[in-house]
């Protein structure tokens, strides 16, 4: 009888584990590769059946073997310029990574109608980016987005030039005035605390913050746990189980990560609750109302808002742009000096039309940069080789629309390849190589067509920190070629990663050599 029993249980036991295996061999191998075949019937299309993981390790293995995170996006487009999407399979599903600029437009223009983030991959890891513009969902984003249009328009952000020339003047100050073969500056890590240190001064109002003996310390924390954020994400463990299984601690990596979202989240409550605190005995008093027009700190607009918003989301919309505008703008900067370095034509003919525009010492204005061609065309072009953000945020269908004459069927994964384009013979005479005048001149096919050049993406979710970026940029830009001769410290060879987001590896160092 127990013989019986044993070998009933084993049958049991043996028949449910084949179960489970055929139906996982079918949702995740046999029925994405069916859904797959159904997409080459559209033409212009790659097809590449790679189960479960679709194309998440192509970016660290392209890092790895060819130098370049976005090798295997670029070599596609060289290799067949009229390419317009790549269809592959991720976890039971199809995924298209976009490459026509078309399709990529049409794509970002009705993203939020027919799709929506996919966040089970990467923000759930974190509750600001959960709360934050960026990964926010439906009515609750526009709720975000209307309120925040209202603090983040164009009159805001040229009232911020003040705090960036101030800031600008400082980082010259501390960092270049030093600068010398011997003791060339680290701009990957030196950008980091002038961008963050813009930012904290527009969102908090404090100059406190690049002062502290910390903030170095502050910064990396941050962008060492997103970046954390990210390798845990795209791990086989998050994939299996979710972001949940992090929050056992079973790990080191686990265990470090989790004390430094604790750390990281008391530092931003504790800083809003310190000026709300401010603010609020400045209303009592009466002192707000007696105030002149001045230039507010974004936590001030907030509050000031009549819709409001709950304090999560406030601290999660500084959080967010205190992310995302530390390290995309700071790597603009940092792969500009790459090729002022490497192209010392291109600074001298900076520095000629920024000082016969500018002078020497006037103030940088605004109607001063909008007018400045040169440097204009030599910024696209900058974002348009190693710009920062080369691929729109993964979305998933939420219903069957069209793209183009493309049917897409509802859950299917879309993502547009913004560095697509920018790399394709068809948009761009020589895309590999380095030349602003190619915006000035606009023979380039790719210079003409709005939808070939989208760094900060387009449609209803294009970045709302794209003018602050853009300022910030400039005015350092124009700063620093009138003063200094850039120079790489060589020897330097040039590799592209993708950490949060695009960037120059190794650190790229920098002498400054003074005009007199």
């Amino acid at each position: 009888m127990i013989a019986i029993n044993l070998a009933t249980s084993f049958l049991i036991a043996t028949t449910i584990w084949t179960i489970l295996i055929l139906w996982a061999l079918h949702k995740y191998f046999v029925k994405p590769y069916i859904k797959l075949q159904r997409s080459k019937k559209y033409k212009g299309g790659l097809f590449l059946y790679r189960p479960i993981i679709g194309l998440l390790r192509e970016t660290k293995e392209d890092g790895i073997t060819h130098g370049d995170s976005a090798y295997s996006i670029k070599k596609r487009v060289v290799d067949d310029p009229s390419l317009r999407f790549a269809a592959t399979t991720f976890l039971d599903k199809v995924q298209l990574q976009l490459y026509d600029p078309e399709l990529v437009k049409q794509f970002l223009n009705k993203d939020t109608v027919t799709t929506a983030k996919y966040n089970d991959i990467f923000p759930k890891l974190s509750d600001f980016l959960m709360n934050g513009l960026v990964f926010t969902q439906g009515e609750h984003w526009k709720r975000q987005r209307k309120l925040l249009s209202q603090v983040f328009h164009f009159d805001y952000m040229n009232s911020s030039l003040p705090t960036i020339r101030a800031t600008t003047k400082e980082w010259i100050e501390k960092n270049c005035k030093n600068s010398s073969a011997s003791t060339p500056v680290n701009v990957s890590k030196e950008l980091k605390m002038f961008t963050s240190t813009v930012l904290w001064r527009i969102f908090f109002g404090e100059d406190r913050f690049d002062q502290t003996q910390n903030a170095h310390k502050t910064v990396e924390l941050i962008l060492g746990n997103i970046k954390t954020s990210r390798d845990l994400a795209i791990s086989i463990w998050n994939i299996l189980f979710g972001p949940k299984f992090f929050k056992l601690g079973l790990r080191s990596i686990d265990r470090k990560f989790n004390r430094e979202k604790k750390e990281i989240k008391s530092l931003f409550y504790s800083k809003f609750e310190q000026l709300r605190a401010e603010y609020n005995e400045r209303c009592k008093n009466g002192a707000v109302a007696q105030e002149p027009a001045k230039f507010k700190n974004l936590i001030e607009l907030l509050l000031e808002q009549p819709e409001g918003l709950p304090d999560i989301e406030i601290i999660s919309q500084i959080f967010t742009f205190f992310l995302a505008g530390t390290d995309t703008t700071s790597e603009l900067l940092t792969i500009s000096h790459y090729f002022l370095g490497t192209h010392p034509e291109i600074q001298t003919k900076l520095r000629e039309e920024i000082l016969a525009q500018i002078g020497k010492i006037e103030e940088i204005t605004y109607d001063h940069i909008s007018k400045l061609e040169y440097l204009n065309a030599f910024i696209k072009e900058a974002l348009r080789v190693g710009g920062p953000v080369p691929m729109a945020g993964l979305r998933v269908a939420t219903k069957d629309f069209m793209l183009g004459d493309i049917e897409i069927e509802k859950g299917t994964f879309l993502q547009g390849t913004l560095a697509g384009a920018a790399h394709s013979s068809k948009y761009f005479s020589e895309p590999e190589k380095f030349r602003p005048e190619r915006w000035i001149e606009k023979t380039d096919r790719g210079t003409v067509e709005t939808s070939t050049h989208l760094p900060f993406s387009a449609g209803a979710r294009r970045c709302i920190g794209e003018q602050l970026a853009l300022i910030e940029s400039k005015v350092m830009l124009c700063e620093l070629i009138r003063q200094f001769n850039i120079e790489l410290k060589t020897p330097f060879d040039l590799k592209m990663r993708v950490g949060i987001v695009y960037h120059a590896e190794p650190d790229v160092h920098v002498i400054y050599t003074p005009f007199s």
